[in-house]
């Protein structure tokens, strides 16, 4: 058989046509990194499930172990708490806010800041919390704008995507999507120039079908 039927890949060792996992959309099989057991990219950053029955994953990664200042949430199996927010917890001399920040006690209330003088002074309209009067001091912002590089926009910029299932944020394309709908690798809509558009991925040589 010269092309194996859609859903189905030639596995080169055996010279068969096999089933494709569950969910593939490109109607090819990639290999998973080897440190996934299932995965929705090619990468060591696009695990689903980790091999290792003993790893934990954090953004996609298998580790051995949380790292500094994450927890273990039991229920997903991944590393969590990089988030500002998702403090349980703050250090001596720090509190937690309404929105799970950990803020000094004597730190002024949501949409302001402190200044030079010590005086609590009113954030700029579009942030929800900052460092300064600017609207360049923004550490996170109100609905429905997102955060950009300390700036709050109406909508993230080409090669960022939205993010707002914890912060409202706008994240960076992976570096072969000119335009995406998440980080990885599989999440392309529009490829920068030199790649190849294949399924929802950018590639540099289009592969044979």
């Amino acid at each position: 058989m010269s092309r194996c039927p859609p859903g189905t890949f030639a596995n080169k060792t055996s010279g068969q046509c096999e089933d494709c996992s569950e969910g593939e959309k490109q109607q090819e099989c990639v290999r998973c990194h080897a440190d996934c057991a299932s995965c929705d990219g090619p990468g060591l950053d696009d695990c689903d499930v980790c091999r290792n029955a003993k790893a934990v994953r954090y953004n996609g990664e298998c580790l051995a172990e949380c790292l500094n200042s994450t927890y273990y949430d039991e229920t997903a199996n991944e590393c969590r708490g990089h988030e500002p927010s998702s403090c349980l917890s703050c250090d001596i001399d720090r509190r937690r806010d309404a929105s799970g920040h950990c803020v000094w006690v004597n730190q002024c209330s949501l949409h302001s800041y402190k200044d030079q003088d010590g005086e609590c002074r009113q954030c700029h309209k579009l942030c929800h919390r900052c460092s300064g009067p600017g609207k360049d001091n923004c550490l996170n912002c109100k609905e429905p704008h997102f955060l950009l590089n300390s700036t709050c926009v109406q909508q993230c910029p080409v090669g960022y995507y939205a993010e707002d299932e914890d912060e409202r944020v706008c994240e960076r394309c992976h570096f072969t999507c000119q335009s995406c709908v998440g980080r990885h690798s599989v999440q392309c809509r529009t490829c920068k120039p030199g790649y190849f558009k294949q399924g929802s991925s950018c590639v540099e040589t289009c592969s044979e079908r």
